[in-house]
């Protein structure tokens, strides 16, 4: 679950901040397939659509780089090129969240869904207009399958493939040794990364990693460090959905308030994640509203949903005894901090999927807000402050330990963050705040340098967590608390090749349930965007896995960039 594109279906890492922790109205379930919700006035004045303008989009960080088959990639960089820059065999609807072809016309799966053949077509180029073949499908999966590259979070999806083999330049087989359920998705949803400018140098410091190239609509044109990154529309695409927007440009603004101020003034087009506190208050005013469109979405440009957590690092003493992580979430008042700091908008949650699948066990109940208990847990597991310094120790160990926060994160965050220092130090924890930028924040994460982090992630229509818990992925993958556990792994095992979903499903209730006693992470909030667009913008749907900006367009008259 990280940094999912079409071949990664795992989850997208990015930063906890504010405007992420909220929920509301009244989400369908996954295979419902609402109808999108339109602005009244686009619906007024639809009329033909035309090509032109700029969409200028905000981020509150800068990504390290374009690549996203690195484990360093992050939800910044899916945005910006899942889809718009790099393309896979199929790729999934987001208004009916079933597969469509892209780069193959079509495709087999045998009998015993093992063998999966791809039929390619053949008038697709890459941006510099040289063919895209089978032998690059081939190339990137030989790219991640390869150790020396930095390719671990996607490379366990791919463990049960056997062979690649090219058929013919446009015919691609991937053949399995064992069944799994989203082969279909894996498979498809391959990459491809032209073999003749990636298949030279070292790919993770690869140059085009800060210029990518691909077969997509859009073409890389610019990056100014600390400011933008810019996108063309690719005159010379290959497609049948042809993007009307000139350009897509990516403002750096890593200031909450800033970046609302951008957002009146008109400067920017697109903010994804509005604060809670701009949803609740400065978005409600007459004169924003006259001027942008306001939207809700559980799916986050690809994904179903997403969830923020406390992640603790297992390999610490401090965290390594279950009584002890069961009292931290103890100590953390959720629903106090959901409801005075989140003004209400969002759910508690107690697992890793989506709250409003099957997947999701509701019977789980919520650790309480209990200091009370947490300290018990806390005398229970040794922890006493044994010198009277105000602070437990055990072993000679004091309870110390530091939490790091993306020096991106919004006040909301830095006052949950304060908030909880605090009842910490009353229980007698120190824990000191340490804020990093997001990509130096990132590396630390990969690294397993540090002793506890809040971020969250990003789900796919179908979730697998083998990559977020498996003990396989503990030293190299999304497993950063390092939690094993030989019960987990053979469920996560049995999930992978259930194509039963009610049998699957109750695997993941029984999955969930030892989470919730294991409580590698304090799961916080699962959240929805909420999101402000120029309304000059039309057909801006908002889609159950979120929104598709190739489908927007401008009319002549109310285009403002040439």
């Amino acid at each position: 679950m990280k940094k999912v594109q079409n071949i990664l279906t795992l989850s997208i890492l990015v930063p906890l901040l504010a405007a992420l922790i909220v929920s509301c109205g009244a989400p369908t379930e996954p295979g419902d397939q609402p109808k999108p919700t339109t602005s009244e006035q686009e619906t007024e004045t639809a009329g033909e659509a035309v090509d032109g303008d700029w969409l200028i989009q905000r981020f509150s960080v800068e990504t390290a780089h374009l690549n996203m088959l690195l484990d360093t990639s992050d939800g910044y960089t899916t945005r910006m090129c899942d889809g718009l820059v790099f393309e896979g065999l199929i790729e999934r609807s987001k208004e009916t969240m079933e597969f469509e072809p892209l780069l193959a016309e079509s495709w087999d799966v045998s009998e015993d869904q093992l063998v999966y053949t791809y039929y390619m077509r053949k008038d697709a180029r890459f941006s510099d207009g040289v063919p895209v073949t089978a032998h690059d499908i081939k190339f990137t999966y030989d790219t991640i399958k390869n150790p020396k590259n930095e390719t671990a979070d996607i490379r366990n999806y791919l463990r049960s493939i056997e062979k690649v083999e090219v058929l013919d330049d446009y015919t691609v087989r991937f053949t399995c040794n064992k069944q799994y359920y989203r082969h279909l998705e894996i498979t498809g949803g391959s990459y491809a990364y032209p073999k003749h400018i990636y298949g030279k140098g070292d790919f993770n410091t690869h140059e085009n990693n800060r210029a990518p190239v691909g077969s997509g609509p859009y073409v890389f044109e610019n990056w100014v460090t600390n400011q933008e990154i810019v996108f063309a529309r690719n005159p010379d695409y290959w497609g049948d959905k042809k993007p009307h927007l000139d350009k897509l440009v990516y403002k750096i603004i890593t200031d909450e308030n800033a970046a609302f101020q951008v957002l009146e003034r008109l400067e920017i087009d697109l903010n994804l994640r509005l604060t809670t506190e701009q949803w609740a208050t400065r978005a409600s005013k007459p004169e924003f509203e006259k001027v942008l469109n306001k939207h809700k979405s559980w799916g986050s440009t690809g994904y179903l949903g997403s969830f923020g957590y406390i992640g603790w690092n297992m390999r610490k003493p401090q965290f390594s005894d279950k009584r002890v992580r069961r009292a931290l979430t103890m100590l953390l008042d959720r629903e106090v901090i959901l409801k005075e700091i989140y003004y209400g908008l969002g759910k508690v949650i107690s697992g890793t999927a989506f709250w409003k699948v099957p997947e999701y066990n509701n019977d789980v109940e919520l650790w309480p807000f209990d200091p009370k208990e947490a300290s018990r847990l806390l005398d229970e597991a040794g922890w006493k402050d044994s010198d009277s310094d105000g602070v437990r120790d055990k072993d000679g160990v004091p309870f110390k330990f530091e939490f790091l926060i993306p020096a991106s994160s919004s006040p909301q965050v830095r006052q949950m963050t304060t908030y909880y220092q605090e009842e910490l130090e009353r229980a007698g924890i120190a824990m000191t705040i340490r804020t990093l930028d997001w990509a130096t924040f990132l590396q630390n994460i990969t690294d397993r340098n540090f002793d506890a982090v809040t971020l969250r992630w990003s789900m796919p229509a179908d979730s697998d967590p083998y990559q977020l818990w498996h003990s396989s992925q503990a030293e190299h993958g999304s497993n950063y608390p390092g939690f094993k556990s030989d019960e987990v792994d053979l469920l996560l095992e049995n999930i992978r090749m259930e194509f039963d979903k009610e049998k699957r499903i109750k695997m993941f209730h029984k999955f969930h349930e030892i989470l919730h006693e294991e409580q590698p992470y304090t799961f916080l909030f699962s959240i929805e965007d909420l999101i402000a667009v120029d309304k000059r913008f039309r057909n801006v749907n908002v889609y159950p896995l979120g929104l598709e900006i190739r489908e927007w367009w401008v009319p002549k008259e109310l285009q403002r960039y040439h």
